[in-house]
């Protein structure tokens, strides 16, 4: 695996049916990202869920800024794990759009809280929501989504929303209060 882009937002589109089911993450890869951690969960989903396989994990976005040794550590680990995750390059809106609603499940791991406006997107198509538990985040997406801590937790909160998926309406509620309440 190489971290060159897949594909390229602007001139291609991206097809989501061609990933099968997935787990989506995105902003690209970087350590503020929790990216290394999102390998670490998902290598140990799969081997707690072995039903799980078929699901991959596709992470869409590029970060210019990112060290190129954080790039090159996040393949070697990857590679450590024995998984291929599908690193698309930057996607277009309606792309990233399209990913967000036809993913099995979004996984949000920020290492500080920060904004959270793919995340509630997601909700906002019924789309279950794995996030680090972290206060800032909680405060926005309350009760609705899956939170994890550490990776273990956040393998089991991907277990969970891959069998169990949480009844879709308080997310879509939860996103869409949200929305109005900044005026959107």
């Amino acid at each position: 695996m190489d971290l060159s882009r897949e594909e390229s937002a602007v001139s291609t589109t991206v097809d989501p049916r061609r990933y099968g089911s997935y787990l989506l993450a995105v902003g690209g890869i970087a350590p503020e990202l929790g990216s290394i951690e999102l390998l670490e969960a998902y290598a140990a989903m799969l081997q707690e869920r072995r039903a799980l396989a078929g699901v991959r994990l596709v992470v869409a976005g590029w970060r210019a800024d990112v060290p190129t040794d954080y790039g090159a550590e996040f393949v070697e680990r990857a590679w450590e794990l024995g998984v291929s995750p599908v690193v698309l390059g930057d996607v277009s809106d309606a792309d990233l759009s399209r990913l967000i609603a036809a993913a099995a499940g979004f996984v949000h791991l920020p290492s500080s809280a920060d904004h959270c406006a793919a995340a509630l997107e997601a909700l906002a198509s019924g789309v279950p929501v794995v996030a680090r538990d972290l206060p800032g985040l909680r405060a926005v997406l309350a009760d609705v989504v899956a939170y994890g801590d550490t990776v273990l937790s956040i393998a089991d909160a991907m277990v969970d929303v891959l069998t169990v998926p949480p009844e879709p309406a308080s997310g879509i509620a939860l996103a869409a209060a949200r929305a109005s309440a900044h005026g959107a």
